[in-house]
């Protein structure tokens, strides 16, 4: 065996034990695709005391390949007398019918099938044969995507009850360490197609900057654990700014307007604020720019939405109810969605005359609470329209003659 392979193997256990928290003897479901990286990872557990469960997903994208991939699984957990489990997607349905990309309806699949497997198995730990360059590769994707500095310390060792026990090899290591142990794997051929982002970073970029620097692996490895470590105290620093500036009610959370303009670090700050309610670094620039101006404007993620009011940033989760609705907060000059109103509030003179446009809805500033809501017109909804005694259905309202109008 090859000094590489060597140190894997030897090492490999107190990966387990010091990296990803897992005695040893501790039963691990296995996610294999009969590839390199998995086939090794489901070896090396064996091979050091850890009884395994193989689950294997066919995500139906390369046809009788993708079935092949699967019936070689079936025959080497036979022969390793691993207990496995399988299951086929429709993956390419269910990236259309959520509007993901091929490889995240794939992840998705992936990984609610495998948090199933954990409770129906009985085991506490998920193993992937995530290894150090596929860490690499992910360095390079979140730095072009621009998820901030999390995203920029690559892949755990350990998420939750996630492990990644061959982080410290590359891919060339694990190739070796299969080739001295005679292990046969299969090889994926969308892993060769250079229309996927990762690919393109592993066939194009990679070898570039391993052409720059022949220590390129191990001067990236170095360079995510520091990445890793200056994040703990960043992310201990939002932290507390967060404990000092965001104020939380039963529905909202509220930002003060003055402290994050003050903040030296604004742009960073609001970033990492309003990064776990879905908003990128992009919106966050614009909502920078939009403090000094006119309360009122929106923005909105998957799933939140925030408001620019006169004294704080207002951040309300979007639920269905929501999604029919719109709130005006008290101070707002103007709204833009889900249509354009301009408001205004002022003493009446006694001689004020109610305009006659149809446009215009005058409401007395006494006798309404901020928040206002509007929302489509609901069966039985009713008002009393000026100078009448009675109310009217808004219904009948709208479904006047041309010929009739309500002042």
């Amino acid at each position: 065996m090859k000094s590489t392979e060597a140190s894997i193997f030897d090492k490999f256990r107190t990966y387990m034990t010091d990296r990803c928290g897992v005695p040893t003897g501790e039963r691990i479901l296995v996610g294999i695709s009969g590839g390199a990286d998995s086939v090794a990872l489901l070896h090396l557990l064996l091979q050091n005391g850890f009884p395994c469960v193989a689950a294997h997903c066919n995500f139906s994208l390369r046809g009788e390949e993708s079935d092949e991939d699967e019936r070689f699984v079936k025959d080497l957990c036979h022969r390793w007398k691993v207990e496995w489990h399988t299951i086929k997607f429709d993956t390419r349905a269910h990236s259309k019918a959520h509007k993901l990309s091929i490889e995240m309806a794939a992840r998705e699949l992936r990984y609610q099938w495998f948090e199933q497997l954990l409770d129906q198995t009985d085991t506490k730990f998920l193993a992937t044969g995530h290894h150090g360059s596929d860490a690499i590769e992910t360095f390079f994707l979140n730095l072009v995507r621009g998820t901030g500095i999390k995203g920029l310390t690559g892949i755990s060792w350990r998420n939750k009850h996630i492990i990644r026990p061959l982080l410290a090899a590359s891919a060339g290591e694990v190739l070796d360490y299969c080739q001295s142990n005679e292990l046969v794997f299969r090889t994926d051929s969308s892993n060769l197609e250079t229309h996927y982002q990762r690919n393109k970073i592993r066939h194009q970029i990679v070898p570039l900057l391993e052409e720059l620097n022949p220590s390129f692996f191990e001067t990236m490895q170095n360079n995510m654990t520091h990445l890793r470590e200056a994040g703990q105290v960043f992310a201990s620093e939002i932290q507390r700014v967060k404990e000092e500036m965001v104020a939380e009610t039963e529905n909202a959370l509220l930002i003060p307007i003055r402290l994050i303009s003050e903040h030296p670090q604004k742009y960073t700050m609001l970033y990492e604020i309003l990064r776990p309610y879905g908003f990128p670094g992009q919106i966050t620039g614009s909502i920078i720019e939009s403090l000094n101006g006119i309360p009122g404007k929106q923005f909105f993620s998957a799933t939140h939405r925030l408001v620019i009011d006169r004294f704080n940033l207002i951040l309300v989760p979007q639920d269905l109810a929501e999604a029919e609705t719109y709130t005006i907060e008290g101070g707002q000059a103007a709204i833009d969605h889900p249509l354009q109103i301009t408001l205004r509030t002022f003493e009446k003179p006694g001689d004020y005359r109610f305009s006659k446009d149809l446009w215009k809805a005058h409401l007395d500033a006494d006798l309404i609470d901020f928040p206002l809501t509007i929302r489509k017109m609901q069966p039985g909804d009713k008002f009393q329209p000026l100078g009448m005694q009675q109310f009217k259905k808004i219904s009948d309202f709208f479904c006047r003659p041309k010929n009739v109008a309500y002042r």
